[in-house]
């Protein structure tokens, strides 16, 4: 299959399938806590069906990718949209909460592989030239369904709730419609994308240099170990931060949950054409340099956060932090898969889904239980007073800094080539 421009009918049909599905997975997260209470569930409960999910997601990423490798992107992909359909059904039919329970297990199992499936269809199809751009533009895409999923979501459970049904049923719809999105989808793969031919040989599966499906015969080479070892750190991150910024806006500010969405969507699209602007900026200097600029200011402003003096000052600094997570990424996922080879990478994606998720399990339980420890306390440092909610904050930008510099000093950039 001759390579894609970026523009090409099949990016823009993935593009637009990374947007449904993205908006299909944040449509219920404005009530879902709400209806696993409706079902009977306690509140200290509620945690592990976000968990359940994870954990599977985590277990079974490098399966899928497996999976990919061998059978093919496009039929990998149609199975996991399909698995997206089947299961926002039945969980808006959840009998009890330990029903919703195992399904939620079980979606988070079979979850990764639309998702795995489309990044490696579009490295397969894009010039390595175009690399970055095209991760820059998947990722606005994200980004998009992502900050807009909550709030259709939210309208969908306060139209159910005007119009007469109970206020379970009214958490029940949503997921109704989060399968009609994902069906939209799934339509799409189904007439729009074509399997990408394999390196030695027709359409079903990748083959290594020796024949294999799925490249049986691959090891991790040190610079993709490095890099795996920095997405668990990306994790760890990511779940350091989001549980603590709701209670950091209360206790500091007295900001109310609205305000709290308000601020973390806003933050949101402030990098929504960055990453795409990056991923292409990535292209023609090296993925490196957005790496280093993109991290760095990222874990900076993350530092910050919990000494801004007003909640203004603070949505910016946090927004600024977003935008350097958005300049970063484009790059360091374009740096992944240009060091992996062809016919393993579905197979190696999914150990980086590993990695990411499994950092982004760790790093709520260290960074919840280090809040609530030090959060009234106040250290001295270097003649400065720095208050003890600020410490998950100021732990994860130094993790951050460190990971960056390892994978800046560690890894060398291939040189450019045209995959055939």
């Amino acid at each position: 299959m001759e390579k894609s421009k970026l523009m090409s009918g099949p990016i823009l049909v993935l593009g637009l399938v990374q947007l449904i599905e993205s908006l299909a997975f944040a449509l219920p997260l404005s009530f879902f806590p709400n209806y696993v209470l409706g079902l009977g569930a306690s509140v200290a409960s509620v945690g592990l069906f976000t968990s359940s999910f994870m954990v599977a997601f985590a277990v079974m990423s490098p399966r899928m990718g497996s999976l990919i490798d061998r059978y093919g992107r496009k039929r990998m992909m149609v199975y996991g949209i399909a698995s997206d359909v089947l299961f926002g059904t039945i969980t808006g039919l959840a009998p009890s909460w330990q029903w919703l329970l195992v399904i939620r297990f079980l979606n988070g199992a079979v979850s990764s592989a639309a998702m795995l499936a489309t990044e490696a269809y579009l490295v397969d199809v894009i010039d390595p030239s175009r690399r970055g751009e095209a991760m820059g533009f998947l990722m606005a895409m994200q980004m998009v369904g992502r900050n807009i999923g909550p709030l259709v979501g939210g309208t969908v459970q306060w139209l159910s709730v005007s119009r007469g049904f109970s206020t379970l049923m009214s958490y029940r719809i949503p997921y109704f419609v989060d399968s009609a999105f994902a069906a939209i989808a799934l339509i799409l793969v189904i007439f729009k994308i074509t399997e990408p031919e394999a390196k030695s040989g027709g359409p079903m599966g990748m083959r290594g240099p020796s024949g294999e499906q799925g490249g049986s015969d691959f090891s991790l080479t040190r610079p993709l170990k490095v890099l795996l070892g920095y997405a668990f750190v990306m994790g760890i991150g990511v779940g350091f931060i989001i549980p603590i910024t709701a209670l950091f806006f209360t206790d500091k500010f007295g900001t109310d949950p609205m305000g709290i969405g308000a601020l973390i969507s806003i933050s949101g699209f402030v990098g929504l054409l960055a990453s795409w602007i990056a991923g292409r900026i990535s292209d023609q200097i090296g993925r490196k340099p957005l790496i280093a600029v993109g991290s760095y200011a990222a874990r900076l402003f993350g530092f910050f956060i919990p000494l801004a003096p007003s909640i203004t000052l603070a949505g910016a600094v946090m927004s600024l932090r977003s935008l350097g997570f958005n300049i970063m990424m484009p790059a360091f996922r374009a740096l992944r898969a240009d060091l992996v080879p062809p016919h393993v990478r579905g197979r190696v994606f999914g150990l980086f889904g590993t990695a990411f998720t499994a950092g982004s399990v760790v790093g709520p339980i260290i960074s919840t239980w280090i809040y609530s420890t030090y959060r009234l306390s106040t250290f001295s440092f270097l003649g400065f007073q720095l208050p003890g909610y600020g410490i998950p904050f100021f732990i994860n930008s130094i993790l951050g800094i460190l990971a960056t510099t390892g994978v800046l000093l560690l890894i060398k950039e291939p040189e450019k080539t045209t995959e055939a």
